[in-house]
């Protein structure tokens, strides 16, 4: 369930034990015991797991404030004083109250994190639903409560031309046909999602997409994307200048040949180009340009600061990322430590994301990078 700000923190700091709520078709199935997930309605990902204790049903919001104790409700003891039926008629109209009924719900705050894995491909396997359901399991197993899928756009045929402008190298342009490689249609995945969505699952599982963003490329991924809809969409720098930069041609292409202070500075330039573009909800693997241990000379400070801006701006999220720590061996687990705190700073929002590429990746070093944004 989503609430706003002054419910959610009411119910974060123990002040409000029973929300209210029409009485539904979703509100009819609660039962007690089970367990209720309460996300801020402007931060996602800020949750709160609770267990229900008691259910409490009533005709209409008028029975219910007559029956319950306000200040359980959400009600400070000075605001009880006025209080009123009234005040739920800016949510559900009488008329609604009368069709369905309304319920008090019960809670007891668990003292359980929210734990979900914002980024893993399908990439190496088929487009099918047994192969998200593998997915799915090693979730349940590791105690996740949510998965987010997404594939790279190299995967689709409809972004090919995207992939010309990196086929100036014979190393990239051999990367490219791979079978791996523009072997499906969006149609195709946009099939497998609709197929997915009328399961049962034990968890949440939302699709979007992995974009790899140019800005030479950016008209071609407006029209591209403009005919679609996903739960999100992820933007991703993979390139600089026509050349890939975590592969293992990389070296010889670009680390070996330019000196690392233009390529971190390129690389944060088309990285704020990617957020500017206004496309994405979320930014994927923001320092994975690290992932060699190589640095520049000069101080990233105020390039955080810049890029943590730009994020606010477009109310963008932006990963922790894990991938580069157990996938090449980085320390970091996700951001750097500078990073971290420039973002939390300023207020971005975070998601952790393992970049999962099979499902036994799944999970990988979630738990240690959610207590990092602790």
């Amino acid at each position: 369930m989503r609430l706003y700000s002054d419910s959610f923190e009411k119910i974060r700091n123990g002040e409000k034990t029973i929300e209210l709520r029409l009485n539904d078709e979703k509100r009819r199935k609660i039962q007690t015991g089970d367990t209720i997930f309460f996300h801020h309605c402007n931060r996602e990902y800020d949750v709160i797991i609770c267990t229900v204790t008691g259910l409490y049903h009533f005709k209409d919001f008028k029975e219910l404030y007559r029956s319950l104790p306000l200040e359980r409700c959400g009600y400070t003891k000075e605001e009880t004083r006025n209080a009123g039926s009234e005040d739920m008629l800016k949510y559900y109209s009488l008329e609604k109250q009368k069709e369905y009924g309304v319920v008090g719900i019960e809670i007891r705050k668990n003292s359980q994190s929210y734990l979900a894995d914002c980024h893993m491909h399908l990439e190496y396997g088929d487009l099918s639903k047994e192969y998200v359901l593998q997915f799915v399991d090693e979730a349940v197993k590791k105690g996740l409560h949510e998965i987010d899928i997404l594939d790279h756009t190299h995967r689709f045929k409809e972004f090919e031309p995207c992939y010309e402008h990196l086929k100036v190298y014979a190393e990239q342009k051999e990367w490219l046909k791979q079978p791996t490689k523009f072997h499906n249609t969006l149609d195709e995945y946009i099939s497998l999602i609709d197929e997915i969505r009328q399961l049962d699952l034990p968890i949440k599982v939302k699709f979007g997409l992995e974009v790899c963003y140019t800005r030479n490329t950016e008209t071609m991924l407006r029209k591209i994307l403009s005919g679609y809809h996903f739960d999100f969409l992820t933007g991703a720098v993979h390139s600089i200048n026509s050349i890939l930069y975590d592969m293992s041609f990389s070296q010889a292409l670009l680390w070996n040949v330019y000196p690392a202070d233009q390529i971190y500075r390129d690389y944060y330039g088309a990285l704020a180009d990617c957020i500017n573009s206004g496309l994405f909800d979320r930014l994927a693997h923001p320092d994975t340009i690290k992932m060699f241990h190589i640095y520049p000379s000069y101080d990233l400070s105020e390039t955080y600061s810049r890029i943590a801006g730009l994020l606010k701006k477009q109310a963008m999220m932006a990963e922790i990322n894990t991938g580069c720590h157990y996938r090449y061996h980085h320390p970091d687990i996700g951001l750097s430590d500078e990073l971290l705190s420039v973002f939390k700073k300023e207020g971005v929002q975070l998601i952790t994301a393992s970049d999962a590429h099979r499902p036994f990746d799944v999970g990988s070093y979630i738990r240690e990078a959610a207590e990092r944004l602790k």
